[in-house]
């Protein structure tokens, strides 16, 4: 036992040393010390919490704390010198590192007396300084003059004082449906779209693209618990909301905003770091180099390594690893990925098949490209489904060929999987595939992940339960990923529970109110809760800002137009439809042809329109069994010969399970 504490005791020095040698450099963290050891990153975090209880990165910190104490002691500088001597990139994050770690400012060193200058430093508990914490923040929020009153309480005081807040937060928090999002989480991070300050609004694509590439390489990162996706962030580029009210929206701790310049070839970009609650800026940082591809991901990679560490959470080897990852080695090749991927997250007719060309032109600059497969195997598949964009058969031919070379490139690719069995599911009716897989993502236990077949696929043949539990884990997961709530609020209808959907929409309704998706969808799914004005409310706000009309948009307009008494109207968008049907387009017009004939009581032309869909192969065929306006004709001898062509796994609605 004593040999081990002896070595323990020398490799505790051998650190102390290396961070002595590397104290003025700020970028010298926990891979670097590991490096310098000769063991890995796990192994360090494994090592120190088996010794001290600490993580690497905390162990780093207090070490740096503990040498500007004495720096502060012997006052051989300014607070923001020491800073800067002893490793902190940010004076002011110094200030909260080291009135975390001590319980009062730096500044404050020099008015104390000998004995109080190490109280609460090198003895204080974790469990301390997680009540400061918690102290802290709701001492910023409520009442900021009762600060230092606090802070010098003893620790049963701020033990006390914590549970009570806790106690206060979790029982008495704003219940407001201001936000979707859970209370703001500690290990959460949003990242404000970069601001493009080129001069050359042409080059918005490399700020956006380089905000989606940082936020996926952050969302590796398993201890983070959560990332909001670069989807939900577009709508803040152009906020004047401020720090704490986007925190408060989307639910997380942490924000990270910057701007990104090129100039020639050489590339720069300025980051800050906020804890969003308290608008409280605590590291930033400015990076510089020069627009070759593998200079930009060594960029992507370190701003995420830094955002972490500052984070403090840990990052696996294998986390590293991803990071760290080159796509691709070719400038020219990341350059048309970007301009792509900024055409698709416009998300319209125009916007997919402006994005096509570009990714086909990335991928003959570098073959190996797999993350340009996998975008441009998703715009083929989305472009054909239910938009109406890309012929259907086309399109599914391209996205399967597309997915099928990236688990080429990579058998390992999740993402891609997913893809290619929600397609065997939509497209070609391969139930038995679907299934299959669909089993073996409940056994892993992972639900919520993959919005097609973890909730679309479960809510189409039935099982409402399982859907709701994924879309829960989903959106626990993502709040603001606007792509959840529209199936949810259909599975509480299809369930009966129209309250709750009413309830969920009108509360999405003022944070999604210019999303196409959203749009679209809540004028659906308020159609059939008889909400029609509502219903031609968010149609109307789609056709107004929106030139795309897909054919589920033409029989929005066709119904409407029957209920308002607009015949003329009604027929118009009908004659739309058919003609879309005769010029063999996507998106399934003859479907929503059926369904204007259920909605008007004439069945035996609604079952016309559905051979002709079944005839065609047309992917909205997937909502026979649950489609609310097909509920009168389930015994019907017709619709149940087509459920059964369709190869539904389970019962429909008119026979036992």
């Amino acid at each position: 036992m004593g040999n081990e504490q002896s070595m323990d005791r020398v490799f505790i020095k051998k650190l102390a040393e290396l961070l002595e040698a590397n104290l003025e450099n700020e970028r010298f963290g926990v891979k670097e010390l590991a490096q310098e050891i000769g063991i890995s990153r796990s192994q360090l975090h494994r090592k120190l919490q088996s010794i001290n209880g600490k993580s690497a990165s905390r162990f780093i910190r207090d070490y740096r704390l503990g040498k500007a104490m004495k720096m502060l002691e012997d006052n051989v500088g300014t607070v923001a010198e020491i800073a800067y001597r002893v490793g902190f990139n940010s004076p002011t994050y110094f200030n909260t590192c080291f009135h975390d770690y001590y319980g009062y400012p730096p500044g404050e060193v020099k008015y104390r007396k000998p004995s109080e200058i190490e109280k609460g430093g090198k003895d204080r508990t974790s469990d301390q300084e997680k009540s400061t914490h918690l102290m802290d923040e709701k001492t910023e929020i409520e009442k900021r003059s009762i600060r230092r009153k606090l802070l010098y309480a003893s620790i049963g005081v701020v033990l006390i004082f914590s549970i009570s807040y806790v106690f206060y937060r979790d029982f008495f928090k704003d219940n407001t449906t201001e936000t979707l999002g859970n209370e703001t989480r500690g290990k959460s991070i949003a990242v404000i779209p970069f601001k493009n300050w080129s001069g050359d609004p042409e080059l918005e694509y490399i700020s956006d693209g380089m905000t989606d590439a940082i936020i996926s390489r952050l969302a590796k990162i398993k201890s983070i618990e959560r990332v909001v996706p670069f989807t939900s962030m577009i709508k803040y580029k152009e906020t004047d909301k401020s720090i704490p009210e986007i925190a408060k929206e989307l639910g997380v701790q942490h924000i990270l905003q910057g701007n990104f310049q090129l100039s020639g070839n050489l590339l720069k970009i300025n980051l800050q770091l906020i804890d969003g609650p308290s608008d409280n800026h605590f590291w930033s940082d400015e990076y510089d180099a020069e627009w070759e591809s593998k200079e930009i991901f060594k960029i992507q990679a370190a701003v995420a390594e830094n955002v972490a560490k500052n984070m403090d959470v840990m990052i696996s080897d294998n986390e590293l690893d991803a990071i760290q990852k080159i796509p691709t080695n070719n400038k020219d090749a990341y350059a048309l990925f970007l301009q792509a991927t900024f055409q698709r997250n416009q998300t319209t007719k125009d916007s997919y098949k402006n994005a096509i060309p570009l990714f086909e032109r990335a991928i003959a600059l570098d073959t190996n490209f797999t993350e340009a497969y996998v975008e441009l195997a998703e715009v083929w598949y989305e472009a054909g489904l239910f938009s109406g964009i890309i012929d259907q058969k086309e399109a599914w031919t391209k996205a399967k060929a597309l997915s099928l070379k990236v688990l080429e490139l990579d058998s390992t690719n999740i993402p891609i999987k997913d893809l290619l069995h929600f397609g065997y599911f939509t497209y070609d009716w391969n139930f038995k595939l679907a299934e299959e897989y669909y089993q073996t993502r409940l056994r892993s236990n992972d639900l919520g992940r993959d919005l097609g077949m973890d909730v679309i696929y479960p809510m189409m043949t039935g099982r409402y339960s399982e859907t709701l539990l994924a879309l829960d884990q989903r959106i626990s997961n993502m709040p603001q990923t606007i792509w959840s709530y529209p199936p949810k609020a259909g599975t509480l209808f299809l369930l009966g529970r129209k309250d709750e959907a009413s309830e969920l929409l009108g509360t999405c309704d003022t944070l999604f109110t210019h999303h196409i998706y959203y749009l679209q969808e809540s004028a659906k799914w308020y159609y059939y809760l008889e909400e029609d004005e509502k219903s031609k409310s968010q149609l109307q706000k789609y056709i107004t800002i929106f030139t795309d009309r897909p054919p589920v948009i033409l029989w929005l307009s066709a119904v409407h137009g029957e209920m308002d008494g607009n015949k003329e109207s009604a027929a118009q968008f009908l004659s739309e439809l058919n003609k879309r049907y005769v010029d063999g387009s996507s998106g399934s017009p003859a479907w929503f042809m059926a369904l204007y004939y259920c909605h008007i009581r004439d069945y035996e032309s609604a079952f016309d329109w559905l051979q002709k869909s079944y005839d065609r192969h047309e992917v909205e065929l997937i909502w026979l069994r649950e489609e609310p306006l097909l509920t009168p004709v389930h015994k019907d001898s017709r619709y149940l010969e087509l459920y059964l062509n369709i190869g539904f796994p389970i019962n429909p609605h008119s026979l036992p399970e």
